[in-house]
């Protein structure tokens, strides 16, 4: 990553806890990249709510002029197609507004990209899928001031060292923004999460856990807390992981790093099933807690304790049939295969069909990774 990159990093993970600050994150962006300007949609598939655009300066300047205005009520409605477009491409990859089927000199007569030329000087775009979720839908529509094949290659290679990180950060955002909606305040909102949540300083002590993974911990089934109050396992090899994860993801938040997420399987002494942490960058921009404050996300969870009341709306999502979404609720409950077939009065060959089909439908490898995906995609706040 270059030295634009990583200083771009403090501003896109700010930018997780403070959606104001998407216009700084982009204009970084944008700048280890050498685009004009960005914008950064946030859609929900599944309900009629307007698209969330984050505009990087150039466009947040032109969106509150009066041809700006004119151009966000009319010809804006011509780029529909485009982000439609987006949402059937591979995650990741830049896509230049070429490859939709016209002709570059088509795309100029176009009303929207004469006007945006005119005003602007924006002449090309690329566009990025951020996500592959069947709930949301993330993109960033990237522009330039002159032709795609003539801007450098380097510029896109750079834009794909930052769409990790770009795509954690909207992640992130979208629980912290369900928090802030409910209660006003992310920390005081930490205990209506059902899943366990803590906070870490670069040093590797928690600052700041909820109920639920102070309830885990207390287990001390494999994972607890040290004196220090560092995140310790019952492998030295583990536990040293966990604590480089936290220092490399803490680095990641001020811009000199590049992890955006550790996952890490605990396995537990009373042989239960396994834990699940996720470690990823955490800046307070909000100063709630200090601030020059910045540390690590970390998400502990219980597959036993993992509430399941959305498990109908999230198989339709994923077009699970009646048994394979009656298969999922075990699944989640932490059921074994052989429980789940002796509960379904079923054979075991046909709970292990079952499962395999869920998760081929969600691409999710194993288990765990569903469950991640459950959270993900419908976070469990009381």
């Amino acid at each position: 990553m270059t030295p634009e990159g990583y200083a771009a990093l403090p501003y896109i993970y700010d930018a997780a806890t403070n959606m104001r600050n998407w216009k700084r994150a982009l204009d970084a962006a944008g700048r280890s990249i050498g685009s004009r300007a960005i914008a950064l949609t946030i859609r929900r598939r599944d309900l009629p709510v307007k698209d969330l655009y984050m505009l990087s300066s150039r466009y947040l300047e032109f969106s509150r002029s009066i041809p700006g205005m004119y151009y966000g009520l009319w010809l804006s409605r011509l780029q529909k197609g485009d982000w439609d477009f987006l949402s059937r491409q591979q995650v990741h990859v830049p896509v230049a507004d070429t490859a939709m089927g016209f002709e570059p000199e088509e795309l100029d007569r176009r009303r929207d990209y004469a006007f945006l030329r005119k005003k602007l000087a924006v002449s090309r775009r690329v566009g990025v899928r951020l996500n592959a979720d069947c709930v949301w839908f993330d993109a960033m529509s990237i522009a330039f001031d002159k032709n795609i094949p003539e801007v450098p290659q380097a510029s896109l290679v750079r834009t794909i060292d930052l769409l990790p990180h770009i795509t954690k950060s909207v992640e992130i955002g979208r629980t912290f923004s369900v928090l802030k909606a409910k209660h006003n305040a992310v920390l005081a909102a930490l205990d209506r999460v059902q899943i366990g949540m803590a906070i870490a300083l670069a040093s590797g002590e928690v600052v700041v856990s909820n109920s639920e993974a102070e309830r885990i911990l207390a287990l001390a089934d494999g994972l607890t807390l040290t004196r220090e109050k560092r995140l310790a396992t019952t492998d030295p090899g583990t536990t040293a992981k966990i604590g480089k994860a936290i220092k490399d993801t803490c680095l990641t938040a001020i811009g000199e790093g590049t992890a955006s997420e550790y996952i890490f399987p605990i396995s537990r002494a009373s042989g239960d099933l396994e834990f699940l942490v996720d470690v990823s960058p955490l800046k307070d921009s909000l100063k709630e807690i200090d601030p020059s404050f910045h540390g690590a996300l970390i998400t502990i969870i219980d597959p036993r304790a993992v509430p399941v009341p959305k498990v109908d709306r999230f198989a339709r999502l994923y077009q699970l049939t009646a048994a394979e979404t009656e298969v999922l609720s075990h699944l989640i409950n932490g059921d074994s295969l052989e429980e789940i077939a002796e509960q379904r009065d079923t054979s075991p060959i046909t709970a292990r069909n079952q499962i395999a089909s869920i998760l081929n439908k969600t691409d999710s490898p194993r288990r765990a990774d569903l469950i991640r995906l459950v959270i993900r995609v419908m976070p469990p706040i009381d």
